[in-house]
């Protein structure tokens, strides 16, 4: 059976003429847990089909000392200067619930080498083979702004799908990689896009980029700050609380348990497309499989929404081993809304152990039935750097995501906490 390669053109948009090259790479999304969900049908069942585009070359994959300075050399993606597109046995996919950066697009993907296999695993990161690679490429649509010093780009929630990017309607930023070494520990790279859009390079030390979002209710113009690699272990240490060893965060059974279009009308199960290419072993079909709700979809409880925005974008520092477990707040799926062993985990009626921003003169983490008064929802709406949360990725409050969980928060019954 043939890999995959479904096209479509997801959009994307030339780099403006900003004098310096941008972005860089760090951080995924994720968290902790799993939940039990039962994923929708299909709309056009599909079987693996042989990729219409052009190949240029063979996917090379280097370890941390070996990296090229260019991301063309990796041959993961291939830019033909109208659009970059997934090359040959690059698979793109997609999470029910994807991390919130300052309303950046991402196409991300995966490599998986030749002969080899992803092992299925109900609960956490998905076990994949070494020589595997997951790459994700941060981008905007074009936008018209008031001040040629700042990018403008459109302020956006991100719909489209598929495995590829128009460039004349977008612009790339940035391009990350999480590469399996023959050691078996992960290693990031950050690729920056060019001014020129036609390649990009290698950066350690992350980038800082003027961007003006425009939006229907006005214009806000913020630094888009790239992560430095370092940066990566704040949010991909998930096993090993802010230490050396990282983790992908966003390929987890509940998370790709979704339909997705890989090409226009061309639908199927993400977890099943990788079981028909035969990349996926141990893997025995949808039913009892995990899947996290779209916390954008308004017809779902207000708690399995905010269990699947948390998860996503808090869990991986935010549980008993990511990098602010020493907090004591716990944010992963299974923690959150759970009464046992005590609601004081995931922040109702907790005192913060380590904040003392402005914020700090509410009492309590989550006070239940009044978001207004809750450390958490404060801090998840200000972007200073004493009180933004998450730390990294996030320049601009999300303010539909916010407003969920102000809806959760409002909504939950629990005791007051009191004095």
């Amino acid at each position: 059976m043939t890999q995959q390669m479904h096209q479509k053109g997801v959009g994307r948009w030339a780099w403006a003429a900003i004098a310096a090259a941008v972005l860089v790479a760090a951080c995924g999304g994720g968290g902790g847990g799993s939940s039990t969900a039962t994923p929708s049908t299909p709309t056009t069942p599909t079987t693996p089909t042989t990729p219409t585009t052009p190949v240029a070359g063979a996917v090379k994959i280097f370890d941390r000392t070996t990296a090229p300075a260019k991301l063309s050399e990796w041959n993961l993606v291939l830019n033909d200067g109208n659009n970059l597109t997934l090359n040959q046995g690059v698979i793109p996919y997609d999470l029910n619930s994807a991390l919130f950066t300052d309303y950046a697009f991402k196409l991300r993907a995966i490599y998986v080498p030749a002969g080899k296999k992803i092992t299925y695993k109900v609960d956490g990161t998905l076990d994949f083979p070494i020589g595997s690679a997951i790459a994700k490429t941060f981008y905007y649509p074009k936008a018209t702004g008031t001040d040629p010093a700042y990018q403008a780009v459109a302020r956006q929630n991100q719909t489209e799908q598929g495995s590829s990017i128009a460039l004349a309607s977008h612009v790339l930023i940035e391009t990350r990689l999480l590469v399996l070494q023959d050691d078996g520990t992960w290693v990031g790279l950050p690729y920056v896009w060019d001014a020129d859009q036609k390649d990009a390079t290698l950066r350690i030390g992350g980038r800082d980029l003027p961007v003006e979002l425009v939006g229907s209710s006005g214009n806000e113009k913020i630094t888009y700050a790239v992560p430095s690699a370092s940066d990566c272990l704040k949010c991909h240490s998930t096993q090993t609380s802010g230490g050396n060893g990282i983790l992908p965060i966003g390929p987890k059974a509940r998370n790709m348990n979704k339909n997705y279009e890989f090409s226009a009308g061309n639908v199927e199960n993400q977890l099943t497309n990788l079981d028909d290419l035969k990349l996926l072993a141990g893997f025995t079909g949808l039913s009892g499989a995990p899947a996290n709700v779209d916390w954008r979809d308004a017809t779902k409880t207000y708690e399995a929404r905010a269990k699947a925005y948390l998860d996503v974008n808090c869990a991986h520092c935010h549980s008993s081993r990511g990098a602010a477990f020493q907090s004591g707040l716990m944010l992963d799926y299974d923690s959150v809304g759970n009464p046992v062993p005590s609601n004081v985990t995931w922040g109702v009626c907790k005192k913060p152990l380590a904040y003392g921003g402005a914020g700090a003169t509410r009492k309590y983490d989550i006070e239940p039935g009044n978001a207004d008064l809750s450390v958490l929802l404060y801090r998840m709406s200000h972007t200073a750097t004493a009180d933004v949360m998450p730390s990294v990725g996030r320049k601009v409050n999300h303010t539909e995501g916010i407003e969920m969980v102000r809806g959760w928060i409002n909504q939950i019954t629990l005791p007051g906490c009191g004095n």
